[in-house]
């Protein structure tokens, strides 16, 4: 391990069991907000890995990692990402905490051991999306999305939802994709990534 995380994993019992250490790894740091969120997407992950073909235990252990990196203040992610040699865009610049999905793979290979290359790329854009994406980027990304319980009317995340029990998931991210796209004068940041994958679906649907 980085010996720049050593701090993120004190008090922290690591076991053969994953899930077993990411209850530790987040009671450790006090956050039970995140682990309830990191719970419910681990298990619509997996719900929705079977109904689309993608390994289920891949898609699980994507969910509890993918947010991992919330235990750092995000003043500091930047700092970690530079110091971990995460590759930094220069739009990435401008909002600090979308570094964080990338945080969160480079944790979860250094302080969870996770080296397969699947689950790794699902949690590093599972926040953003991207452009040719595999299956498992989609079964995260979209599993974040629909596990979200967010206070006023989101119709939109009802869409999304439709279309995902209806075998249609291309459909369900691009409309998570145009909302962000239609709020972006709003937003402080767009990421590279999002517009080049929503610039990709919209040319397959052509």
């Amino acid at each position: 391990m980085n010996p720049i995380l050593k701090p993120y994993v004190l008090n922290v019992e690591l076991s053969s069991d994953l899930s077993q250490n990411i209850h530790s790894f987040f009671e450790a740091h006090h956050d039970q907000e995140t682990l309830k969120h990191t719970l419910d997407v681990a298990a619509e992950a997996k719900r929705v890995a079977g109904l689309f073909g993608a390994d289920p235990k891949k898609a699980e252990q994507a969910g509890l990692l993918h947010d991992i990196s919330n235990v750092v203040p995000v003043s500091e992610m930047l700092n970690l990402a530079k110091a971990l040699s995460i590759e930094i865009m220069d739009e990435e610049y401008k909002y600090d905490r979308i570094i964080h999905q990338k945080l969160s793979k480079a944790m979860a290979k250094e302080i969870f051991h996770i080296n397969d290359p699947e689950i790794l790329s699902a949690i590093e854009c599972h926040t953003t999306f991207k452009p040719q994406s595999s299956l498992l980027d989609k079964v995260l990304f979209i599993s974040d999305k629909i596990s979200w319980n967010l206070p006023g009317e989101h119709s939109y995340l009802q869409e999304i939802r439709d279309k995902v029990n209806e075998s249609k998931l291309n459909d369900g991210i691009l409309i998570y994709l145009n909302q962000v796209w239609e709020q972006r004068s709003k937003l402080k940041l767009v990421h590279p990534w999002l517009i080049a994958a929503r610039e990709e679906l919209i040319e397959m649907n052509r």
